[in-house]
């Protein structure tokens, strides 16, 4: 608390907050005291505190000063020097400089969780306000599978846009497995088995696979015309860090194979495995999202037709838990589960449809 002593020119004289006042002028009989308090001066600090605590949020969140004075919509400078005013006001080190970086201290990190907790409480409270109003306004941030923000979702995306020109759409591809909360995603469309707990995860269909190789493969290499065939075909596998897929699953009239798929290319990107396969490297077993145009046009050849691929990855929108949830995050979601429920998020044989 900041302690101040002042006189006015009406007589009234204010330790910190709390202001005793004596006026001879407008009380000349009863000489008689009144203490009351200016709220003013003990919210300035407290704003200052509260503003403080979401700076530091902010820096933590984008680790680099001037992308966090981007998103708060001020100086470098001004983050700088509050971040420091924090740091002597609490007595204690909270961001770990270096040329090339920011970093919070162990400290900083604990502190900066409150900050996080007030901008997620401004925004709920805006996004029950927006409900109230139902308005599909401000910044959606959307982070994507990277091997899902293919054309098609581009253009969807494109669409949702024009349909809310009011709205600004922040997209990230990626491929790990974020946390919400502290990389400020509104929503991610994600392409994955088990969605993280502690949030929403409403499904929007499921991704089905298909065996595929190039035309100039099959020639020089011969077709399979069983599961167990392409143990003698280089197959190319997709594995990274949190998955791989080694062991390729069929179906057929209620028998099924588990074959390991070999080979000598391995990589961690769905459309590069799409660009391997087309470059006739081998046999590739792949999302028929990403496929769906290669087959009509012959560039690609889906292979054992009568064989179910057993992979189906679902698809869900995730997005933190709210008490309101922001229009804007509502509609998208609405608005993909719609796009979804076309082709090609299914086989493309209709025989194994099923």
């Amino acid at each position: 608390m900041r302690i101040v002593r002042r006189r006015l020119r009406n007589g009234c004289e204010f330790t910190g907050d709390i202001v005793t006042m004596r006026n001879l002028d407008y009380l000349p009989v009863c000489n008689q005291w009144y203490t009351f308090y200016v709220v003013s001066l003990w919210f300035s600090p407290m704003l200052e505190n509260l503003q403080q605590m979401v700076i530091l949020a902010t820096v933590g969140h984008e680790q680099n000063f001037t992308r966090a004075a981007e998103r708060l919509g001020i100086s470098k400078s001004q983050v700088s020097k509050q971040i420091r005013f924090l740091e002597e006001r609490l007595g204690c080190q909270l961001v770990q400089r270096s040329t090339r970086a920011v970093a919070l201290t162990d400290i900083g990190l604990q502190y900066s969780e409150y900050g996080q907790q007030l901008l997620d409480t401004v925004n709920e409270a805006e996004a029950m306000v927006a409900g109230y109003r139902n308005e599909i306004k401000g910044v959606l941030r959307v982070g994507i599978a990277q091997s899902f923000g293919n054309s098609r979702i581009t253009s969807a995306l494109a669409e949702f846009q024009k349909a809310h020109p009011d709205l600004e759409l922040e997209v990230s591809l990626f491929d790990h497995r974020p946390n919400l909360l502290e990389e400020g995603f509104d929503c991610w469309v994600a392409i994955h088995e088990h969605p993280p707990e502690g949030m929403v995860a409403r499904k929007l269909a499921d991704c089905k696979f298909a065996v595929v190789a190039s035309p100039d493969y099959l020639e020089q290499n011969g077709t399979p015309t069983a599961p167990s065939d392409l143990r003698k075909h280089n197959c190319i596998t997709y594995q990274s860090r949190e998955r791989k897929y080694v062991n390729w699953e069929f179906t057929r009239d209620g028998v099924r194979q588990s074959i390991r798929a070999r080979g000598n290319y391995r990589i961690d990107n769905a459309p590069a495995v799409l660009d391997a396969a087309l470059s006739g490297l081998g046999i590739a077993y792949l999302a028929t999202y990403l496929i769906t145009d290669e087959l009509d046009t012959g560039k690609l050849v889906q292979l054992l037709p009568e064989w179910k691929a057993d992979v189906e990855l679902p698809i869900y929108a995730v997005y933190p838990r709210r008490k309101y949830l922001a229009p804007k995050v509502r509609s998208f979601i609405d608005f993909m589960s719609e796009r979804m429920a076309i082709p090609p998020y299914r086989n493309p044989n209709p025989a194994t449809n099923r």
